[in-house]
């Protein structure tokens, strides 16, 4: 993993003092470290850029072509978030999203900051593990922060992520175990086929089966055709299954034979089907 995707700080470059001050502020408070340049003349005396994870840097006439020097110059160019101020911008809405990772209008709310942020380092992690390839990765929100807490989780997916075994997340409702799994689906050697994520909570149970693993034609009233499952649909990529809980117990004990024999049949089905799938659950 390259260094900057496991940097905390956050370069600056803002003209205007008030707002590159309250922007460090911010983010500090969220505990990155914020270093402000008044000017992008400036940026060439830090020298290497690698050790900051984004820079911020607010409009200004010609920013078009300082970010292709930019990124010229500089192997691995941090993430770049553009400022957007009151002044007037020779980048049109395609440009910004080609050249940016994200961008901030002035009054800058902290569910947009923690945006750009994770994107920053979803980048930064997910590039060196797909050294030449060209995918452009899906990114994640609300995974944010440098508290011990999370840096625990960010290094336990880094440990998990490569590997092929299956995962258990446990954690109260809404803590964002869906974010983890789809972070550890990102990092994998499975990103760019199918995440599908299930309730198992929100199916009635006499419907799991048939969600799950799918079903034939004329297999049950109403099933006028063959229909796959959440395991089909996965198939290749992770299956994430929320709630795991909440499964009735003979579709645990199911569900433990495919994970077991990595295979299953459709609901009125007789041929097995070989199953390739990742499975987390929660």
């Amino acid at each position: 993993m390259s260094k900057k995707s496991d940097s905390n700080k956050i370069l600056i470059i803002n003209p205007n003092p008030e707002e590159a001050t309250r922007l460090s502020h911010q983010l500090e408070f969220i505990e990155y470290e914020a270093k402000t340049l008044s000017s992008p003349d400036l940026l060439s005396s830090l020298g290497d850029l690698s050790e900051y994870l984004a820079i911020f840097v607010s409009t200004f006439h010609g920013i078009k072509e300082w970010v292709g020097k930019l990124r010229a110059d500089h192997e691995k160019c941090p993430a770049l978030v553009l400022l957007i101020d009151d002044h007037s911008s020779d980048l049109t809405a395609s440009e910004i999203e080609e050249l940016f990772t994200g961008s901030l209008k002035k009054d800058i709310k902290f569910p947009e900051l923690s945006d750009v942020l994770h994107r920053a380092e979803m980048i930064g992690k997910v590039k060196p593990a797909k050294a030449g390839g060209t995918q452009n990765p899906e990114l994640f929100r609300s995974l944010v922060g440098n508290s011990r807490s999370i840096q625990r989780v960010r290094k336990m997916i880094d440990q998990v992520a490569p590997t092929e075994a299956s995962v258990l997340l446990s954690g109260e409702s809404g803590t964002g175990k869906e974010v983890v799994a789809r972070n550890i689906h990102a990092l994998s050697l499975r990103a760019d086929r199918p995440f599908v994520a299930v309730n198992c909570g929100a199916i009635p149970p006499e419907l799991l089966k048939k969600e799950q693993f799918g079903n034939e034609k004329g297999a049950f009233t109403g099933a006028f055709q063959s229909r796959p499952g959440r395991f089909e649909l996965a198939e290749g990529g992770t299956l994430f299954l929320d709630e795991i809980g909440d499964m009735p117990l003979n579709m645990q004990v199911k569900l433990l034979r495919v994970i077991q024999e990595k295979s299953f049949e459709r609901v009125g089905g007789s041929r097995t089907r070989i199953s390739n799938v990742r499975l987390i659950a929660a």
